[in-house]
């Protein structure tokens, strides 16, 4: 997925859905890697399309929860400065009962963060984990960057199940827990997760607008 209206260079490998959209380093920083699908086993890619913003594939699980996910990666209108991409999740089983959780993962280069809760339509923002966040703004620079850029990563309210970080050095791995409860034939998960980059001035205005437009936003509906 290359967006000419950005100078965010910004790909899709298919075949390794775990990567997510992978937006190009500056200087000798690693590159991020944003809203990646991480179904916890080896899967394999049996259809993919593209439809105007919009990249889908779909994917089976090779255990033995014969997991069917549907991923749908589009760019997502933002604020003048900044790009935004949303991961429409959904999935399904052929058994009578299977384990549906599955987690979307961003990986970033940064680990100055904060975490952000909404309450009446709008993100507060907190040094400290919480469990009641929706969001965190991962925040950046210095010398191994030539940008100054944050990196928000936000998951519907409706839809969120467990949202944490862990570090990997100086990145972080942002995991959107989802699709908790047990999933029987013939019925279908949807949820989704936001990820943006914008400039680090200003950070915390752009990212806690842009997460409560997103929190405002109707749940998905599962049939």
């Amino acid at each position: 997925m290359n967006d000419p209206r950005s100078v965010i260079a910004a790909t899709i490998d298919l075949d390794q859905p775990h990567h997510g959209i992978t937006l190009e380093a500056s200087g000798p920083a690693a590159a991020d890697h944003l809203l990646g699908l991480d179904l916890r086993s080896d899967c394999r890619l049996t259809d993919h399309w593209l439809r105007g913003d919009d990249v889908t594939a779909v994917y089976e699980s090779t255990d033995a929860r014969h997991l069917r996910t549907t991923a749908m990666w589009r760019l997502r209108p933002a604020a003048v400065g900044t790009r935004a991409w949303e991961l429409v999740a959904s999935a399904q089983t052929s058994l009578l009962q299977s384990d549906s959780m599955l987690a979307v993962i961003s990986e970033i280069d940064a680990t100055n963060i904060l975490w952000g809760t909404c309450v009446d339509g709008v993100v507060q923002w907190h040094t400290d984990p919480s469990a009641a966040a929706i969001c965190v703004l991962l925040r950046r620079g210095g010398p191994a960057r030539t940008d100054d850029t944050s990196v928000l990563v936000a998951v519907h309210p409706g839809d969120a199940r467990r949202l944490t970080i862990r570090r990997d050095g100086k990145r972080s791995v942002v995991e959107c827990w989802l699709f908790s409860t047990a999933l029987e034939k013939g019925v279908l998960l949807r949820s989704r997760v936001l990820a943006a980059i914008g400039p680090a001035a200003d950070a915390t205005r752009w990212a806690a607008d842009l997460a409560a437009s997103f929190a405002a936003s109707p749940p998905m509906l599962t049939t």
